[in-house]
């Protein structure tokens, strides 16, 4: 017997655990999202398509869920395009104290409670808070702004949340990176912008779409961070099923809802991981 193959006994309960914990709730909350509902909207025995089909058919619902696409999409883009500055700071920093102060800064925010975090950002944009101070003393307003419960303040939250998850996979291709292409292309007369478009991006792109994979999955089912900043109205998924479970109590729609969340993530994130893998093909020959 392989040495691999011995210590296989010593993970089968760990991994049995694991497997229960994450298929029993959903094959549970699978057989909910086809259960019908009486005049209260408790769940009865018996299996209908009905909450399937007004998940797709009620604005309300399929709306949240193109809403929440486009979101999740918007804000890849968004913790890339941020990430490469501070990832490339980190990677070119020879390891020492500086270094590592960076990176703790880095992933500390990883080590803070998304709820404290987020009211971060709901101090920083309310009424009295400093961003409106600030607009307010610049004469930019005559009155504080209605920041927060706006769509553009989740979107901006929403990004600094998932931020160093792009960053991390981002330093780790550019630290990869020799340097000697840098300098061979700036030999050849490129300029610092030239080189980062044609030599960094194109060979650090594996860590950039590790990153933009990431991000996009998580900003698909987060509703903490929307739910405290943007409030209960905000055409989310995540929201809606927040709101169908604590408001409504239609359990069946909500799960109908969460699953039709779940395809419409794996879905994404194969077709997103496809498009990125021609791209690369076709980028490197």
């Amino acid at each position: 017997m392989t040495r691999r193959r011995a210590g296989l006994p010593y993970a089968l309960p760990l991994v049995a655990f694991l497997a229960a914990l994450f298929l029993v709730p959903l094959v549970r909350l699978l057989r909910l999202s086809f259960s019908p509902v009486d005049a209260f909207n408790a769940a009865l025995p018996g299996f209908t398509f009905e909450q399937y089909a007004r998940v797709f058919t009620e604005p309300y619902f399929y709306g949240s869920l193109l809403r929440t696409l486009a979101t999740a999409l918007l804000v890849a883009v968004l913790c890339v395009a941020l990430a490469y500055p501070a990832a490339y700071l980190l990677a070119r920093r020879r390891p020492g104290v500086l270094r590592t102060l960076l990176f703790v800064i880095v992933i500390s925010p990883l080590l803070t409670s998304v709820v404290v975090r987020t009211y971060g950002w709901v101090v920083l944009l309310s009424g009295n808070g400093l961003v409106n101070r600030a607009l307010v003393g610049s004469g930019l307003r005559d009155q504080p702004a209605q920041l927060l419960t706006s769509y553009p303040a989740v979107v901006v939250a929403v990004t600094h949340v998932l931020l160093p998850f792009a960053i991390i996979p981002l330093t780790t291709a550019l630290g990869g990176l020799d340097r000697n292409l840098h300098r061979a292309s700036q030999t050849l007369g490129a300029g610092p912008i030239r080189t980062f478009l044609r030599v960094t991006v194109p060979l650090s792109l594996p860590g950039a779409v590790t990153g933009a994979l990431i991000v996009f999955a998580l900003a698909m089912g987060i509703y903490i961070t929307p739910l405290l900043v943007g409030g209960v109205t905000q055409p989310l998924t995540g929201i809606r099923v927040y709101d169908q479970v604590t408001t409504v109590f239609d359990y069946p729609v909500a799960a109908a809802l969460s699953f039709a969340l779940l395809a419409l993530t794996v879905v994404s994130t194969g077709l997103l991981a496809g498009v990125f893998r021609i791209w690369e093909r076709r980028l490197h020959g």
